[in-house]
């Protein structure tokens, strides 16, 4: 396969995984009383809803193309996050929930294309399935890939949101302070410890794709 292949699977796979994530922000938002994204229009999975003009179109493209000149090994991005209240949710736990809901739907993405690989390779090869069965297999990992990299506990990542709901007082604050910087520090965190967010999101696609009687392939 070439690294073009590659990198448009990963590329469908990530506007799919980001889609998903944010509608269920939205929709856990929304059965926790916040009908914030509802009346915003983002309760929906209309990609033109949720597409942020740097993450989701220029960081991707440049992931895309260092890929496929052989200088990538995954491609991330985002989308614009939905807006949510969390002073009308029903219970203050539910930040929780909200913020666990877009990791997990992007795992469960993740799980369910590999189910659809164990399904296929039931069947006689060929190079038309051999296609669909790539495709699965790298829109599974790049959703396993925004499943674990939101749980990163760097504002403005999601696991950061967990982690804020347990801080209290100036440890809460100074937490919170660092959201404006979030970004640059994931991105040099990324470009530094890359290959340990590789290894990671490998593990945990490999341990799928074993629980499905596949053998491992990250």
């Amino acid at each position: 396969m070439s690294d073009l292949e590659r990198a448009v699977y990963m590329l469908v796979g990530l506007i799919i995984g980001v889609i998903v994530h944010e509608y269920m922000h939205g929709y856990v938002a929304y059965r926790m009383g916040d009908t914030t994204a509802k009346r915003a229009g983002r309760l929906t999975l209309d990609p033109l809803a949720h597409i942020d003009p740097f993450g989701t179109v220029i960081l991707p493209g440049i992931l895309l193309l260092m890929s496929i000149m052989g200088y990538g090994t995954f491609i991330i991005g985002y989308a614009k996050p939905v807006p949510i209240n969390p002073f009308l949710f029903r219970k203050p736990r539910g930040i929780i929930w909200v913020s666990l809901a877009g990791p997990l739907s992007n795992l469960a993405l993740g799980v369910l294309f590999i189910g659809v690989i164990r399904l296929l390779v039931a069947f006689e090869g060929g190079a038309v399935l051999d296609k669909i069965i790539y495709t699965c297999l790298f829109i599974s990992y790049i959703n396993i890939l925004l499943f674990v990299f939101n749980l990163v506990p760097i504002p403005p990542l999601d696991g950061s949101r967990v982690v804020g709901y347990f801080l209290r007082g100036d440890a809460r604050r100074f937490y919170q302070s660092m959201e404006p910087y979030g970004f640059f520090i994931v991105l040099l965190l990324v470009m530094a410890f890359g290959f340990l967010l590789s290894r990671a999101v490998g593990g945990v696609a490999n341990l799928i794709m074993r629980a499905f009687g596949l053998g491992s392939v990250f």
